[in-house]
């Protein structure tokens, strides 16, 4: 990879990590703080505007971070086993925390998140080396 892109990866993975963690921040607004729902999506689950922008800025940065690990993927060195398994780990975090939204599985967001939470902390160190 070359140095003359948009930067080096470190830096590139902490500006998305950045996006990350305000966006979550934004999201950690009370509900009675955030204004009326704008969209409701299921009992006890409704998008307002503040949230809207909380789910924006994590977004942004959670494809950007991604779109990272995935460029770096070759360069990571992790064994076919470990890389599945990783990805296995991250699927299905990711699966239950949009269940969680979306049905009865209301506090499963806490397994996926951990779940997806694992896989993050394994690949993005690795990434963010040079």
């Amino acid at each position: 990879m070359s140095s003359v892109g948009a930067g080096a990866p470190r830096r590139q993975v902490v500006t998305a990590a950045l996006l990350i963690v305000v966006g979550v921040l934004v999201l950690f607004v009370p509900a009675g703080d955030e204004g009326r729902v704008l969209v409701p999506i299921s009992e006890g689950h409704g998008l307002s505007a503040v949230d809207g922008i909380g789910a924006a800025l994590l977004t942004a940065g959670g494809t950007w971070l991604e779109v990272l690990v995935i460029r770096r993927l070759p360069y990571l060195a992790l064994p076919p086993r470990a890389l599945f398994a990783l990805g296995l780990l991250a699927g299905l975090g990711v699966g239950l925390l949009v269940a969680s939204a979306f049905s009865g599985f209301f506090w499963w967001w806490a397994v996926g998140a951990a779940m997806l939470g694992i896989a993050v902390l394994v690949l993005v160190p690795l990434t963010a080396r040079r």
